[in-house]
């Protein structure tokens, strides 16, 4: 099995276990908060993740983390579920897959929009608006700043690209004018 589709499909079932999006963030927050408990301290780390530890020994590690930390039961079952089967060397990137993951189960686009400067709240709220009632779906949106846009913005659904900048548009002027790619 690939590598991703292991991560996918680990990503995917902590978010099914997830009742909802608070739940969800905390979750998220907890396990990077346990990513950067391991990154501090390698022997931790290693031995969650390696052979040579047993199993009984890896969950006194984990009870204590989850003592400590206080983590929610989903955060503390789904590091028992990857010591169990073998599977802590991948956190790092499961974790990373999880905001992914939610947006598919939960079938929420999710748009990254750049500008040439950091939008205010209420041109974010409005953007997000507008993308919700054009598309008929909730949305996520992740921002950017690129100042080679000049003015305008620029968004990136998937494999899709909406450039609506001066920039763009200057581009675009040029190519019908000059035939210039």
């Amino acid at each position: 099995m690939k590598q991703s589709s292991l991560v996918r499909r680990y990503a995917k079932a902590l978010v099914l276990t997830i009742a909802d999006e608070n739940e969800f963030k905390r979750v998220r927050d907890e396990l990077d908060s346990v990513l950067t408990l391991l990154a501090a301290d390698d022997k931790l780390k290693v031995g969650l993740a390696t052979f040579m530890i047993s199993q009984p020994e890896k969950i006194k590690a984990l009870n204590i983390i989850k003592d400590k930390m206080k983590l929610h039961a989903n955060s503390f079952h789904f590091l028992l579920t990857l010591v169990a089967e073998n599977r802590f060397a991948y956190l790092e990137q499961i974790v990373g897959q999880l905001p992914d993951a939610w947006c598919r189960v939960h079938d929420v686009e999710k748009i990254t929009v750049f500008s040439s400067i950091e939008l205010n709240g209420a041109q974010k709220e409005r953007l997000l608006g507008n993308l919700q009632k054009a598309l008929h779906k909730p949305v996520r949106l992740q921002f950017g700043i690129d100042p080679a846009l000049i003015a305008g913005i620029r968004l990136l659904r998937g494999s899709l690209h909406y450039d609506f900048s001066l920039a763009g548009n200057l581009k675009k002027l040029r190519e019908s004018l000059v035939g210039e790619k």
